[in-house]
């Protein structure tokens, strides 16, 4: 990964000297043709020097475009006691934005799994949030969801590097409301002993019921 990463510094800053030179050699050729001191350069020559300039931008093009391809495209490799299983890059992040948009504080959630070496994964997470929410402990709760969810979805090698980058990309939406907590549920009432004894007869009860009873008249 790190000669990797030399390799590519050492490729930007060749082809930026490169071009840096060839503007300033053409620029000192045109003035001295302006000025009829036409130096005694073949044009063969410049010829061949402009088509290795141009040549070499489009190697460092195809090779940074092939580099990002790598770092995007492709299954994820999960490393298990029994080998290595092969995890679909999309089935990852869908995964990812699940966890995080059910926090209630994040209203939505963009994620992006990157693999710029062999031994290092970044996962890259643009997410919203509505207003009022501390924006570096939505982060940092965020970031562990992500983590978890992450070593849940993918067993890495023990050496390898694992990072999440935050980017938060403003205010969106209200917070959702709190779920309201469920009633505790009431005692049942008790009921009435079958054997427990009537109360004792204390004399008839006024006014006596006479519904059904015949009229004498």
């Amino acid at each position: 990964m790190a000669m990797e990463e030399d390799l590519k510094s050492f490729a930007r800053k060749l082809v930026g000297v490169v071009n840096t030179l060839a503007a300033l050699g053409s620029s000192v050729y045109f003035v001295l043709v302006w000025l009829d001191r036409t130096p005694s350069v073949s044009p063969a020559f410049l010829a061949l020097l402009g088509a290795g300039v141009l040549l070499l931008n489009v190697f460092r093009l195809l090779y940074f475009r092939a580099g990002r391809r790598r770092e995007e495209e492709g299954p994820l490799l999960s490393h298990t006691q029994d080998g290595i299983v092969q995890v679909s890059r999309e089935a990852v992040e869908a995964g990812l934005r699940n966890v995080g948009e059910a926090l209630d504080e994040v209203t939505r959630l963009r994620v992006k799994v990157l693999t710029p070496g062999r031994k290092r994964t970044l996962v890259r997470a643009h997410y919203l949030a509505p207003e009022g929410v501390q924006i570096l402990d939505l982060s940092s709760k965020l970031r562990r969801s992500l983590l978890t969810r992450f070593r849940e979805l993918v067993s890495t090698e023990p050496d390898a590097k694992l990072e999440v980058e935050m980017v938060f990309e403003g205010f969106y939406g209200k917070a959702r409301a709190a779920k309201p907590a469920d009633p505790e549920p009431s005692p049942p009432a008790e009921a009435p002993a079958a054997d427990a004894e009537p109360p004792p007869f204390t004399g008839p009860r006024y006014p006596i019921d006479l519904e059904g009873e015949e009229n004498p008249s």
